[in-house]
């Protein structure tokens, strides 16, 4: 593939919710799988697990705890990307070294690794055609997860990655710009302005991308109704932050994934 083609699926990359019936073959599965294996890892130690879900029922009960994602149904292909330190623990125990690999180092390094395997197979995909989209409902609920899949200590399912084939190709959302993300040499903190212009974009795109077409007044006040703080903090409230929190904290520690 020719540097500017890898570079446009990259940029035009979105998240796809409505899939065809079209199945996936093992090939094409396989070949995102490998390009998962394929991401960086710190220290080459590759704390990350992939686990294809086949089993309807399996299926069914992951969905019951993704808030009722209709579109999840229709994609083929399930992968549960884990962050994984059993893996590694166990292959040094038996070729000799027993020294704990556990706490916020190594959890901060396992994220990050396995962070670089969805987005190798998200790049992947999309670059065989296909469409994927990332549910991270699963993290919300570790101790329910690990029970479904029959996780072993030192293990983390972080996401799900559903892929298929897309009905329809939508424009990429918009995101922060250049100059509130990028900064040399330093922090540069941004101001209202940066937030009103970003969300102005976020919201006015969004509407063009659903077929809506609102005048400038009734976008102006949906724009007061529905700001950034008002959009975040009803989506991801404080009750929930507080109580995933605290139950992600204590499986965690109780996994023997942090440190007490």
């Amino acid at each position: 593939m020719k540097h500017s083609v890898l570079l446009d699926v990259v940029m035009k990359r979105t998240s796809t919710r409505n899939f065809t019936d079209r199945k996936l073959s093992q090939e094409t599965a396989k070949k995102i799988l490998t390009a998962g294996i394929r991401a960086p890892s710190a220290g080459n130690i590759q704390p990350r697990t992939f686990i294809l879900i086949n089993e309807q029922t399996v299926k069914d009960k992951l969905y019951a705890l993704c808030e009722d994602q209709k579109f999840m149904q229709a994609a083929p292909l399930w992968i549960v990307i884990c962050l994984d330190i059993d893996r590694h623990l166990y292959a040094t125990k038996v070729t000799g070294a027993n020294y704990d690999y556990t706490g916020i180092l190594p959890f901060t390094f396992g994220v990050l690794d396995a962070a670089l395997s969805l987005e190798n197979m998200v790049i992947a995909a999309e670059a065989l055609g296909l469409g994927s989209v990332i549910i991270g409902s699963v993290i919300e609920h570790p101790a329910e997860v690990k029970k479904i899949l029959r996780l072993p200590e030192h293990c983390l399912a972080l996401s799900i990655l559903c892929i298929g084939y897309p009905k329809k190709r939508f424009e990429p959302r918009e995101k922060w710009a250049y100059g509130a993300v990028v900064s040399s040499n330093g922090y540069r903190s941004i101001g209202k302005q940066d937030v009103v212009d970003y969300w102005r974009r976020v919201i006015t795109s969004d509407l063009r991308r659903s077929g809506r077409k609102l005048p400038s007044k009734k976008i102006e006040k949906y724009l007061e109704e529905r700001s950034y703080g008002k959009a975040y903090s009803a989506h991801y409230t404080q009750e929930f932050v507080d109580d995933t929190n605290k139950k992600l904290n204590d499986y965690l520690t109780r996994e023997k994934i942090l440190k007490d």
